[in-house]
């Protein structure tokens, strides 16, 4: 449903102005904080349809918390118009943050930016919230002709709000956002007509500046010599908030002359019409007499002169005819453009892209991902043949200068004019070649669309606009918010599946009014559920016609886009998931009685330490292996593909599976960012961490982690899933960035024991590329393993308890729970051999022998994966250190550091040293958790969270992590575990107790975490 729009002080946020907004910080009605938070809950409710927001800024809440205490600090402070006031950013501006900066195409994804832009800057100096970028043309609308409108490869088709066609653009997520309420103002740009066009179609006030009012450095250019920046909504507030000089665009300087002491806001005047001269150029307004725009226009002619405004009416623009016919606009766009891209991507701190070139290489590359079969890249094509400065420019910047001369500028000075009048964006290309200002009014709507009216003007002619333009908004209030509920029941009731009957009907208007923020969950008149579906359960559905692959990948592909931009669960979405999906959906209806494996168009996430030789990267979260070519697919990926799996992307992860820094926190990593837990906000555990985060979210059904040592039980625990970290060698390792070949190893992480089952049967077995397989498949049980998800599973089964791991101290909480758990273990016929000890405990938590291996084994292991790929930007563990050292803001070294991998290659390889840790550890094992489980006849231990971890992980044995409670908010597990090749006894012990207490439940919605 959609967010409350009061808050319980009763001031309503919805179409609330900048002032507005202000007075209510003020009266204490508002806190920045509950306004970032009702923004948020309004794109989560909105966003996946109208698709104007491409990522939010998981940094907004703490910025909104920082506006409030400081308005708390200084009650009576001087603050600007924006201070705590949230604002969007077209993605083509560059914010130094978590935010990426990408023009909504793929191939500036993981680019990394110098600095804030120019108007960034100021923004953040007056306090406003970067609540995040809004969506845009791709390329600013200069990759193609073909291309629609508000459309990118990053973002999809944005809609308009209004009539669900289209926004147009290209700052399209900026109007369509502000239009729908899910932020307060934003930021366009305009070459031309980028920002006149949206405000218009969505019916919102746009202001596209002289050219150099506002600062451009930092924005992804087409034209320095067109190119503005611009507001959308409360525009004189923004305005004087982004004018200024910045050194690092010249162009400033020159303008700085036009900016009025004293700001843009002492303009807004409702008698700003008396005695204003403004033209009217009749060929712009050419509708049939008697039509609804011609009595709608006359109607508002006459409102400005009833304001006092002196219409001189029947005007003519000489050259009117050769400036719609002359071609230098686009001549000279296309040489600037590639000069000014070239120069903005070879500034950039890192980027994949180097080029205009390398830009239109890499959409050859990922036709698919960036639709390029369909839109192609004409301009850029184009634009790619010229050769730079020369005659064809030059010629071309003179022409269009005398055609602004004798064109606008003429007619504006010989009618002593302050402004022209015109409808819609008609006269966007005259005020773009001549770097004019223009400011688009709402003016009305024709059968529900939008329009506006806009009013032009000679350079530095802001102040005399604006006057013009509020008066006239004062005058006729048109403006009103999109029909955002009628829309969305439409909307609904188009996408549903064999949406039928009065029932059905009743249904959807419940949803409307009662569901949750997130994509619509359901499908189809029998209602099939797909939040917290399990595999069995999809599966059904498939079979029972009420879900096809391609369906749930589209949910799960929204729901990414709804939740990962906060959560960072997931790093890379695969642009071949859709195929694949269809590629299953085909395969049922070509065989509609099978058989098919379990997981047969089943979606799953990798960890992006896991090979795939598709269009995804496989980077361990790193910058130093994007653009690694790997040779094959990892041992996993082949049986997964092989079963009929959807690879649907790569899950963020610990950068280099937690092996670089030990001072990095717990699913942070350089190319994915900070992950978070879904029910708390902060530490998902690691370094399977976006695996975890993912599945428990419902943004897929189930992943893939890898484990050294608590990297899938650790992450299950925390975020209330299930994780089986198995025998090492179950699993292939092949093809897997490694740590250790002796103790790493794959498994599945999802939310029930049955789904992680039915994937650890698909992807155990032999591969001849890990020797380790071999050995381990003795333990490979004939039928799978789903065959051993019985309820009764705990019958017989003689458990330990070690007491030791259980030291909860004063936490009753927790003491009382697990106690609880003991009971129903023995209620479900299990033997609890209680206050066991282990002979070795104190040696085992104090001994070095598993961090002397790992180092030594980490640099062997890396290398020999390094040498093995086709292509890479580093070949060796040292060439790694070298890479973050000159790339050390990008990798956070100077915060994180690389003290492992420093220690590491310190390392000289197999010899004594790693012998006598590798015997000391098979001592270790034998003598410790081997003779617990033989002397006492167990089947498993059963520990609380990942405390037992390290015993499991030095030892190679297998481990059940399942859901065990929540203290607080915050999940925790039970573990089980067991001698290798257990895991046959672990899963029936595991299914058993799951399906005695049922404890997962979902993560709250995202609005209500603390970050």
């Amino acid at each position: 449903m959609l967010p409350t729009t009061s808050t319980e002080q009763g001031f309503s946020i919805e179409e609330a102005t900048v002032r507005d907004l202000q007075l209510a910080f003020q009266r204490n009605q508002l806190s920045s904080k509950e306004l970032v938070e009702f923004y948020l809950e309004r794109i989560q409710t909105l966003n996946t349809d109208l698709k104007a927001v491409l990522e939010v800024n998981p940094d907004a809440v703490a910025q909104a918390n920082i506006a409030d205490q400081e308005r708390k600090d200084k009650p009576h402070g001087s603050f600007s118009a924006l201070h705590g006031i949230p604002i969007l950013l077209k993605d083509n501006i560059a914010t130094k943050d978590k935010l990426n900066t990408t023009a909504g195409s793929y191939a500036l994804l993981g680019s990394v930016v110098p600095r804030d832009a120019g108007v960034v800057t100021r923004l953040r100096k007056a306090g406003a919230i970067i609540l995040g970028k809004a969506t845009l043309s791709e390329w600013s609308n200069f990759r193609s002709n073909n291309a629609p409108s508000g459309w990118c490869a990053r973002g999809g088709q944005g809609k308009n709000p209004y009539s669900k066609g289209d926004p147009c653009g290209s700052s399209s997520g900026s109007a369509i956002s502000v239009a729908a309420n899910m932020v307060t103002v934003s930021l366009g740009t305009e070459t031309n007509g980028s920002i006149l066009c949206p405000s218009g179609y969505n019916s919102v006030v746009g202001i596209k500046p002289t050219v150099g009012l506002t600062s451009r450095a930092g924005v992804i250019p087409i034209s320095p010599r067109q190119d503005t920046v611009g507001t959308v909504s409360d525009a004189a507030c923004v305005l004087e908030t982004v004018v200024g000089i910045d050194t690092n665009d010249e162009a400033t300087i020159e303008a700085s002359k036009y900016v009025p002491e004293g700001g843009y806001s002492q303009f807004l005047r409702e008698d700003g019409l008396s005695g204003k001269r403004l033209g009217v150029v009749r060929s712009y307004y050419n509708f049939g007499n008697g039509t609804f725009m011609h009595k709608t226009f006359q109607l508002h002619l006459e409102t400005l002169r009833q304001r006092g405004a002196l219409l001189v009416d029947n005007l003519k623009i000489d050259n009117i005819v050769e400036i719609n016919m002359d071609q230098s606009e686009d001549i000279a766009l296309e040489i600037e453009f590639k000069l000014a891209l070239n120069a903005y991507l070879n500034d950039l701190v890192a980027s994949p892209v180097r080029s205009l070139a390398d830009v239109i290489e890499y959409n050859k590359n990922h036709s698919e991902q960036e639709n390029l079969d369909e839109y192609d890249q004409d301009l850029m094509l184009e634009s790619e043949k010229t050769n730079g400065f020369g005659e064809t420019l030059n010629q071309a910047l003179l022409n269009l200068k005398k055609l602004s001369q004798d064109g606008f500028e003429k007619l504006m000075i010989a009618n002593k004019l302050d402004a022209v009048v015109i409808p819609f964006s008609r006269f966007s290309k005259i005020l773009a070649i001549g770097g004019y200002p223009g400011i688009i009014v709402p003016a009305g709507y024709e059968e529900g669309v939008p329009f506006g009216i806009c009013f032009g003007g000679l350079k530095g002619s802001e102040p005399k606009l604006i006057e013009i333009a509020y008066s006239f908004e004062q005058s006729t209030k048109i403006r009103k918010p999109p029909p955002i509920h009628k829309y969305f029941l439409v909307l609904m009731a188009s996408t549903s599946v064999y949406a039928s009957s009065f029932l059905q009907f009743i249904f959807l208007i419940l949803l409307v009014t009662l569901s949750s923020v997130l994509p619509v969950a359901t499908f189809s008149k029998e209602q099939f559920s797909i939040e917290e579906a399990t595999v069995h359960d999809l599966q059904l559905a498939f079979q029972r016609n009420q879900l096809s692959s391609r369906k749930l990948v589209e949910f799960y592909l929204k729901r990414i886009q709804s939740l990962n931009p906060v959560l960072r669960g997931v790093l890379e979405v695969n642009p071949d998931a859709l195929t694949q999906a269809d590629n299953a959906d085909q395969e049922r209806k070509t065989k509609p009685q099978g058989p098919f494996s379990a997981l047969h168009g089943i979606p799953i996430l990798v960890k992006d330490n896991i090979a795939t030789k598709d269009k995804l990267n496989t980077t361990a979260g790193s910058y130093a292996l994007l653009g690694s070519v790997v040779p094959r697919d990892a041992g996993v990926v082949t049986r997964l593909r092989k079963a009929g799996a959807v690879i649907l992307g790569k899950a963020s992860l610990s950068e280099w599976s937690h092996y670089r820094s030990s001072n990095a926190p717990s699913g942070w990593s350089a190319r994915g960012g900070q992950g978070k837990n879904p029910y708390t906000g902060d530490d998902p555990c690691g370094s399977s961490s976006g695996s975890a985060i993912s599945v428990a979210t419902n943004m897929v059904t189930v992943s893939i982690g890898t484990e050294t040592d608590g990297s899938i039980l650790c992450p299950s625990s925390y975020n209330s899933v299930v994780g089986i970290k198995p025998t090492v060698g179950l699993t292939s390792r092949a093809g897997v960035v490694p740590i250790s070949p002796r103790q790493d190893t794959v498994g599945p992480i999802c939310r029930t024991v049955s789904d992680a089952a039915y994937v650890l049967e698909t992807i155990a077995g032999i591969d001849i590329n890990d020797k380790a397989t071999i050995e381990a498949s003795k333990f490979v049980p004939k039928g799978g393993y789903a065959q051993f998800l019985r309820k009764d599973g705990l019958r017989g089964k003689r458990l330990g308890v070690v007491r030791v791991f259980f030291n909860s101290g004063d936490d009753a909480f927790l003491q009382e729970t697990f106690q609880l758990h003991m009971s129903t273990l023995r209620q479900r016929g299990a033997v609890l051999v209680d206050n066991l000890n282990m002979d070795n405990i104190n040696e085992l938590s104090y001994d070095q022998s598993e961090s002397i291996a790992l180092d030594i084994e980490f640099k062997l292991a890396l290398n020999a994966y390094l040498k093995d790929l086709v292509a890479s930007p580093v070949r060796s563990l040292a060439n790694v250190i070298a890479f973050n050292k000159k790339h050390s803001k990008l990798e956070k070294i100077d915060e994180y550091g690389q003290d492992l991998m420093l220690e590491a290659q310190k390392t000289s390889g197999i010899g004594k040293q790693l012998n006598g840790a590798l015997l000391n550890m098979t001592r270790l094992s034998k003598n410790g958790f081997e003779k617990l489980m033989k002397r006492n006849k167990l089947d498993a231990v059963v520990a609380p969270f990942s405390s037992f971890s390290s015993i499991l992980a030095i030892g190679g044995y297998p481990g059940v992590m399942v859901p065990a409670g929540y203290e607080k908010g915050a999940p925790f597990g039970i573990c089980f575990g067991g001698l290798k090749g257990s895991e046959p006894k672990l899963i029936e012990i595991a299914y058993s107790f799951e399906q005695a207490t049922k404890l997962r439940k979902p993560p709250p919605p995202i609005h209500k975490l603390k970050f």
